[in-house]
């Protein structure tokens, strides 16, 4: 072999869910043992996975097939005796049964997995070249971003670990198609059975990557796979530098044609955006990112305070640059970034924690929520998506539409990834916003990044001649302030929300509700049950827990908003005006 280490994975018996993996390690003759050890967490999900938990049958042997003895120091690693040895070959099997897009699923129909869930490097060694072998079950194809060796089909070589983790792998007899863009081929192949339109998706993709290359520039990568698996109710997606994995609902693709407003069917868009935004991370996260997010420690976590950046700013353009292809109409946006207010609403978490300490605590509660989840945190997707939106109005606003956040982008593009390919450190990004903007961005961030106060939406939008109004129901109302619901004819507490007329009264995630003021509640949402009621009003709430009947008093509160709406300002300059056409591409939709 050529590099110094060579991997081999092969699936022989895909009903048994194993993947079988032999690893030889040349240029040992200095050293008199080697440890081996297997990454605890996939780059983009940040959560410690432990993969070794699916490793077994471990065995080492020398080149003459002489066994090795070895054993196990820790929870993800294996020290091999190699005195007086100058090859090891060692061999072990992976269980492969967790169908989600950061781990891996073996059956009779596919192989999927990721060489970071599945391959051991030896430690300190990240940095050798890896000879690839991937021998799929006969009449199977492999698809992964990797380029083959010349004149081979199975064979892949690797500049190192790095770019070894970040290769997801298909396997399987799949429908797929290939398109150009810019002379760069891309490659699209679906797993399972599903209403997919493929004579929609060659139409719609490629115009996805043409949209996110015009905001950069440029493609930075020679080759790009979509790996899709559409599956009952799936819905995911893990960005890699020469592809992504993006997981949907089988059944989702619900109307792929433009209608006579502009727009697609909403499940179907969504399958778009998630596109959009695995994709527009080849430049945002895996080649512009923060200084923790690679090089990387594959044995503990890698912080991060800038996941908001990462994923916020990354969600305000998956949506923003899909209304760019001409696939989703201004109106359409507008309604989803309504809807996305009314969601950030609707989490008392906002008020606790910031996007820098989300980011940073990503680790122990993005990836592990509860039924606290709401009160005590709040998504750096979702809220780094509004403040990524606002950031974008301030600047558009502070330059008088000269400039916005997509230039922002591409200053810390070019000086950190094309200049050096380097993280940026802790604070670059608010540097660049000051110096894109001319203006300083320290009261923005100290609010809305490293602080918890509300969005003063006014604030940002009245500038481009918009304001949003909260909608409350015409009927009015009250409310107990819990998310609920309807399980097997019962009303079953989820969460509790913070300070509300249910955690006053002692209302527990679990309890089942059975009368609200005597009347039954069943699998009936206890708001509409209360929608007589006003505010002040005093109940009393009977609910099951654990098995017994429990009677609480709650003074009830008054519903949140039932939704927001983005209005055009009748009073708006010239300047607002064509600012918010800079911004929308209409005045008014």
């Amino acid at each position: 072999m050529s590099a110094p280490i060579a991997i081999r994975i092969q699936v022989p018996q895909p009903q048994t869910h194993l993947i079988e993996v032999e690893m030889r390690v040349m240029a040992l003759s200095d050293d008199s043992e080697l440890i081996l050890r297997m990454p605890v967490w996939s780059p983009g999900s940040y959560l410690v996975r432990e993969y070794a938990r699916h490793v077994q049958r471990f065995a080492a042997f020398d080149k003459d097939g002489e066994r090795l003895r070895f054993e196990k120091i820790d929870k993800t690693s294996w020290k091999i005796d190699v005195a007086h040895v100058d090859q090891v070959r060692v061999t072990y099997q992976v269980y492969a049964h967790d169908l989600t897009v950061r781990t891996n699923h073996v059956d009779t129909s596919h192989a999927f997995f990721n060489c970071v869930a599945t391959c051991m490097y030896p430690d300190g060694r990240l940095d050798d070249a890896i000879d690839l072998h991937i021998v799929p079950p006969e009449g199977w194809e492999i698809f992964c971003g990797l380029a083959p060796a010349e004149g081979s089909k199975t064979y892949f070589e690797v500049a190192d670990f790095d770019e070894l983790f970040d290769t997801p792998v298909e396997l399987g007899p799949h429908p797929y198609f290939d398109f150009e863009v810019e002379g760069v081929p891309h490659r699209f192949v679906m797993w399972g059975v599903s209403n997919a339109d493929i004579d929609a998706l060659k139409k719609h993709v490629p115009e996805l990557v043409k949209v996110n290359a015009r905001m950069f520039g440029e493609i930075p990568y020679e080759r790009y796979v979509f790996i899709n698996h559409l599956v009952d109710g799936g819905f995911g997606g893990l960005e890699h530098r020469h592809s992504s994995v993006n997981m949907f609902d089988a059944r989702g693709f619900d109307k792929v044609e433009l209608d006579e407003d502009g727009n697609l069917g909403k499940k179907y868009g969504n399958f778009l955006r998630l596109l959009c935004h695995e994709h527009f991370h080849a430049y945002h996260v895996k080649r512009l990112r923060p200084e923790a997010l690679g090089p990387f420690d594959y044995q503990h976590e890698n912080y991060t305070h800038d996941l908001w950046a990462v994923e916020g700013v990354t969600s305000y353009y998956d949506t923003y640059n899909m209304m760019g292809t001409g696939l989703l109409s201004p109106a359409a946006y507008v309604e989803l970034l309504e809807k996305r207010v009314l969601e950030l609403s609707q989490h008392p978490g906002r008020l606790l924690h910031s996007l820098e300490m989300a980011s940073f605590d990503a680790w122990i509660k993005f990836y592990r929520p509860d039924e606290n989840t709401r009160n005590s945190t709040v998504s750096y997707y979702l809220k780094g998506e509004l403040v990524s939106w606002m950031l974008d109005l301030w600047i558009r606003t502070k330059t008088g539409g000269e400039r916005d956040l997509a230039d922002v982008l591409r200053k810390l593009y070019r000086e950190h990834y094309k200049a050096r390919d380097e993280g940026y450190p802790r604070g670059a990004f608010e540097a660049a916003v000051g110096e894109i903007s001319g203006a300083d961005p320290t009261e923005f961030f100290d609010r809305y990044i490293r602080g918890t106060h509300e969005i003063a939406w006014e604030e940002f939008l009245a500038p481009v001649g918009l304001r949003l109004k909260p909608v409350h129901d015409e009927r009015g109302g009250a409310s107990i302030k819990a998310v609920t619901r309807a399980e097997d004819d019962r009303r079953v507490v989820r969460e509790v929300l913070g300070g509300g007329p249910g955690e006053q009264a002692g209302l527990c995630a679990g309890d089942v509700l059975v009368a609200i003021d005597r009347w039954e509640v069943a699998e009936r949402d206890p708001d509409e049950l209360l929608i007589d009621y006003e505010e002040g009003d005093v109940v009393d709430v009977h609910v099951l827990r654990r098995g017994r009947l429990h009677t609480l008093t709650m003074t009830l509160a008054k519903p949140g908003p039932k939704s927001y709406k983005l209005e055009v300002r009748a009073d708006a300059s010239q300047k607002a005006r064509e600012l918010r056409k800079g911004w929308l591409g209409v005045e008014t939709w």
